[in-house]
Parts: structure tokens; sequence; C-alpha cells
């Protein structure tokens, strides 16, 4: 997913008809086989890729070496298209290494005991990850810099020494699963590798592939073999506002080794012209919470908290996922079991089949599980997307600020079965897919999308500014706890309490706010933490101004058991605020 100035690009897959599902997976093996040769070949040379001397990747693989085996020269550039983005994403990983190598330290690792086996120490990573990002505050992204430190980590639980190079750390990276992109081809038109054409008013797209026959032969009347694929009626909306750019071809395997080739359709579509800094007067703040998934609230940039905040409870969701994540157990546990039963007899005894079948069977079953419970995910990432584009409309909030949470880990969280699945899900897909779809939708919107230091935004007080603590409840306030639900301000002239995440995501919005009026008086972005004194506290408001929601219309299929849930999510999601009844009906329907 590229993004350029006034444009973005969006990938959607499009599974290839089972006549060519063949010819297109033997194509695939064959790509795989020159781009892995390729990359192979150039990994010594991996500190040249950390320059970009063309826009395209193949043209410096060209530059570099001839093709390992002859398919065509355009195969070859779309081969070498793959093989280049791959080393180059890899050389700027080696320039990430450079900030992360002086930090590795053993204390760093948890040597191993009697009761206890070896590990990481969270806590020292942590502390060391924040401390390069204070002092390189443009130099590194905080993802990669953590996924880093932990590979140098692991490196050393199974070596006992830290790597001192990064090739020595990082295996050279081929593909397991084919991936080839035909942006080295000349194009849908003329393309001497694939042909593509569509018809948006009969959502039909014509699709031709060259490629090799059983005997490894590439044919000539490749051409003449043209398939059509249907076009769902959502991308023949964005195909309508945009203008399709070259495809990429690659397989899915599943669990059970079974493989399937889909064609990425990407069409790039022009984006809403995001408003300036001098012009946004409102900031809407999310925080991830510890009871819900995400709490929203607006600030204005005078210091005034503009409405009340919103819940987004996915409680009975997580109970699913909880039940899914135990029935896939529960299915491992049997596959371990056929195949210990299997394993009883020699290879090519008759009384392994049985077993064998039944180990067909159940992985397929765990594979569809799998399918499910990421498509689930998927589908909550975009809702809760959704819903808070759909909060900075209503309040006409041009900035969403949030915590950017993709690299920590909620070690230690929770404790019993409920612990242990919140500790979990935080450490799920749920939150980076969450902010992936989020950033590319409101660069479809023009909205501005800014992450925000995380540290102490659920242990400050937003009216005063005061460190606070947070308790279990606010009937338990006698002992404190660090994961507690409620935060309860000690400030003698403040003494505010209230909901931690709910507190939390008043701190950001303030950050975002201070972010704007930074940004608007020097020019320059800058992220700046919870405790400098140029974050404004805030002071309630109330209701300020109507909020533009679409007309009434009653829905009471949300409605259920006097909860409201949101549209297409009943029993399962609820956006929970002390708005009125029809207000929410409208936010959720």
């Amino acid at each position: 997913m590229r993004t350029g100035r006034d444009q973005q690009s969006l990938s959607y897959p499009l599974r290839l008809p089972d006549e060519i599902q063949a010819d297109a997976l033997r194509l695939l093996d064959t790509s795989r086989e020159v781009i892995n040769l390729t990359v192979t070949a150039l990994w010594e040379r991996l500190d040249e890729f950390a320059t970009r001397s063309n826009r395209y990747a193949y043209k410096q693989i060209e530059e570099m070496m001839a093709p390992p085996l002859a398919h065509g020269h355009r195969q070859w550039r779309c081969e070498a298209e793959q093989a280049g983005r791959i080393l180059r994403g890899q050389a700027e990983r080696k320039q990430q290494f450079a900030l992360v190598l002086p930090l590795l330290e053993q204390g760093m690792i948890q040597p191993k005991t009697e009761t206890k086996r070896a590990g990481k120490k969270r806590k020292v990573i942590k502390q060391a990850l924040t401390d390069l990002c204070e002092i390189n505050s443009d130099g590194g992204n905080a993802v990669e810099l953590q996924s880093l430190i932990e590979q140098a980590c692991n490196f050393y639980l199974a070596n006992g020494c830290f790597p001192s190079t990064y090739e020595e750390m990082q295996p050279i990276p081929v593909l397991k699963a084919s991936i080839l992109p035909y942006a080295g081809d000349d194009g849908p038109e003329m393309g001497q590798t694939y042909r593509m054409s569509y018809d948006l008013d009969q959502k039909r797209l014509t699709l031709a592939l060259r490629t090799p026959d059983v005997q490894g032969t590439w044919g000539r009347n490749w051409r003449e073999k043209a398939v059509q694929m249907k076009l769902p009626d959502f991308v023949v909306g964005r195909a309508k506002a945009g203008h399709p750019l070259a495809p990429t071809l690659r397989e899915i395997v599943e669990a059970d080794g079974v493989r399937s080739a889909v064609l990425d359709f990407i069409i790039e579509v022009p984006v809403d012209e995001s408003a300036p800094f001098a012009e946004i007067q409102t900031v809407l703040g999310f925080d991830w919470g510890v009871r819900v998934l995400v709490t929203a609230s607006v600030v204005d940039l005078d210091g005034h908290q503009i409405g009340r905040p919103f819940f987004l409870n996915t409680g009975p969701f997580d109970g699913r996922q909880a039940r899914l994540r135990r029935q896939i157990d529960q299915l491992k546990a049997n596959v371990a079991r056929l195949e210990q039963q299997r394993d009883r007899y020699p290879s090519g005894d008759p009384r392994r089949k049985p077993s064998e079948e039944a180990l067909s069977i159940v992985r397929r079953e765990i594979s569809r599980c799998w399918r499910k419970y990421e498509a689930r995910n998927n589908d909550l990432a975009h809702l809760a997307a959704n819903i808070l584009l759909v909060l900075a409309t209503a309040f006409d909030c041009r900035l969403i600020a949030g915590e950017s949470l993709k690299s920590m880990k909620s070690a230690g969280r929770g404790r019993g079965a409920k612990g242990r699945w919140r500790n979990w899900r935080n450490n799920s897909q749920v939150r980076g897919e969450l902010w992936r779809v989020l950033r590319y939708k409101c660069f479809l919107a023009g909205i501005r999308l800014e992450w925000q230091q995380p540290r102490h935004t659920s242990h400050t007080c937003p009216r005063c500014g005061s460190p606070a603590n947070t308790f279990r409840s606010p009937e338990h306030r006698s002992s404190v706890s660090e994961w507690g639900a409620w935060l309860s301000c000690s400030h003698p002239q403040c003494l505010w309490n209230g909901s931690r995440d709910y507190a939390a995501s008043v701190n950001i919005a303030r950050l975002g706010a201070a972010l704007i009026r930074h940004a608007y008086t020097t020019g320059r972005v800058k992220h700046l933490v919870i405790t400098n004194p140029s974050v404004q506290p805030v002071s309630y408001m109330g209701m300020w101004a109507a909020l533009r929601l679409p007309p009434l219309v009653l829905r009471d299929h949300l409605m259920h058991s006097g909860r409201i849930y949101c549209n297409g999510w009943k029993v399962s999601v609820k956006l929970r605020s002390s708005y009125a009844t029809p207000i929410m009906l409208r936010f959720c329907g």
C-alpha cells in the first residue's frame, strides 16, 4: 500500500479461476526459484541497496547481475523487482540495527534458574528503546527497533552471545510463499508477461498470464488463454474513482498445505487534502483501554474538553475469540494424539492410514478456525477505525491523536483465565491492524493521524496534570493497583477521579493539541511527552456545539437487553457514552 501527496494505493485480492490455478502456481514456483537465487547472490552486497539509484528496484538489480535463469526479459524484470524490494527492505533494517547495536547488553537477558527458563527482560528492553527514541527522535521506527532488539536477544539465547553484524543475526530472507509483482512489465495493454483489461459496467476483469507448461516450456499463445473474473461492487466503485496500477500475483498456503493463487488488483485513488494546522481547532484522542478496546475524547486548543467520552466495548467479541482459541488448542491436542498414534507403526504400514486421514481433517479444521479468527480481527479493526472517523466527523476534528502500541508487550497483566486472555489479546494483531487501517482511511478522508508518546498517559490527571495513581475501583482506594481501572488524583486542589481509559484518552488529545500549537508556531511536528509544561490541562465544557450527525432513523434492531450495539455487531460490540439513546443510535447505525 503506497501513499502519495494526493493519492492512495489500495489492494484487493481476487482469487484466480480454477482453470488457471495450476498454471499460475507453476509460474509462481518458477519465479520463486529465480527470486531466491537473486537474493542469495546479492546478499553480500546488501549495503549497496541502502542507496536507491532508481525508483524501480529491478533497474538496480539489472545493473548488478544477469538473470540466473532465462525466462524472458520482462519476466526477469518482474522477478528482479521483487528481489530488489526484499533487499532494499533488509538494507533499511540493517541501518536500524546500527542504532540498536551499542545498546545490546547482558542485562537484557534473564538467565536460566531452577524455577525460570532463560528469557528476555522486557522492562530493560523497553527502557533502552525509550532512551534510544528520545536521543534519535527522527532516527528510527519504534516498532522496527524493538523487533531488532528482540531478534538480537533471541540470537543470544540460541548462541550465548550478541551478534556483531546484521548478517550474522539475519539469515538470507528467501521466499517461502511466492509473490510476483508485474510492475516491471510494460503495462496491461502491451505487457509481455500479462495482459489485463476490465469492463466496469459489466463488473468483469479479463486476464491472461504468460506461464510455463508442465515441461517448463514457455508457450507463445498465452494471450489466447484469457480468463474472466467478476469484480466486487466495492472494487468497481474504487476503480471508477481512480485508476488501476500493475497487479501482483501471489500464492496463499493453508495450514494443511493447500495452495491457491490470487491476483492483487491495485487501484490508485485520489484523497482529500489535509487541513493546515492553522485551521484545526479540535482534536480527537483515543486510547487503547484496559477494560475496553478503544476510548475516545475530544478537546479544543483552548484547553477545554468537548462533549463526553466514548467507550468501544468488545467484551462479547473477546469471548467469542477466546472460545475459538480454545477450540484451536483442543484441535492441536488432537493432532498430537493422532501423530503419536500414527507413529506407533512403521512407515508403509496400512494401520497408519486411519490416523493420517483423521490428521488431514483436523488440520483443515484448524486452518478454517485460524481464517475465521483473522477475519474477525480484521473486521473489528475496520469497525473501530470507522467509529473513530465518525466521531471525528461529528465533532469536526481534522486531527486524530492516538498512542501507537504496536510494539509494546503487555507482559504480566492479569491473573487467571480472564487476565491471560486480555494479555494475549493485547499482544495480538488487533491493535496493529487497527492502526494500519485507520492510517489509510484517515489519509483518504483528509484527516491527519498522529501517534503520541504513551508514557504516563494513564497515570496523569487530565484536569491538573499531576501524577495520579490507579485503583481497582472507586471502592478500593486503599491499595494502589498498577493496572487498576480507576484513576484518582491526589492533588488537594483537584481530586479528580474517573476511568483510567477516559483519563488517558483526554491526555492523548491534550498531546495532539500541543502538537498542533507547536506545528503552527514553529512549522515542525514534534511529539511531546505528557509531562512537558507546554501540554495544557483541560476543563470540561459538556455540550459545545451541535453534533454533525445524519438524520435520525430509528433502528430498534441495534437494541438488545437494554444495550445499544454497533450495526452488524449485535451482542458483540457496544459503543457506550452518557449521551441520550437517540444520539447513540445515530452513532451506531
